[in-house]
């Protein structure tokens, strides 16, 4: 069995931000890797998932009350899973609503950003990480997600 060397602070958890505008469309990054993700944060072994999205909205998009959902997904990563990293990775998949003035105003500020209706997000579903991200938006935003946790796994 090899041992890997992990870096001090262990990253090994994520709060990935699926933030949802009143028009029920869906903020996607698509600058790196060829694909489309969630914006994503990086949260240290002990840290607070809400605090630590909380930070990273108001630092990268300007949000200084972000509205978190009530429902919000989990998943867990299997080693090898990731191409990031040779260890297991715990996230949580958090809601966030914006107003469509907040969305605009993320949208505009690069163009690596893009959001897309339901509709959209549900024919590019498979271009879209992490898997099941798109079934969470869709059922939220039509109201079939229950509060609490959804295991995205």
């Amino acid at each position: 069995m090899t041992a890997h060397c992990v870096p001090w602070p262990r990253f090994d958890r994520r709060a990935l931000l699926l933030l949802l505008d009143d028009q029920h469309r869906v903020l996607l990054c698509g600058g790196c890797c060829g694909s489309w993700t969630v914006p994503q944060v990086r949260i240290d072994t002990g840290a607070d998932f809400v605090g630590a999205a909380t930070g990273f909205l108001a630092d990268r998009f300007g949000m200084r009350d972000p509205r978190f959902g009530s429902g919000y997904g989990l998943r867990q990563s299997r080693l090898g899973d990731s191409w990031e990293f040779e260890r297991t990775t715990a996230s949580r998949v958090l809601i966030v609503r914006v107003s469509d003035e907040e969305s605009a105003v993320i949208e505009q500020a690069s163009a690596t950003h893009a959001l897309l209706g339901l509709d959209e997000l549900r024919r590019r579903r498979r271009e879209i990480y992490p898997e099941g991200v798109v079934a969470l938006a869709t059922g939220y935003a039509e109201g079939l997600i229950p509060d609490g946790p959804i295991s995205l796994s």
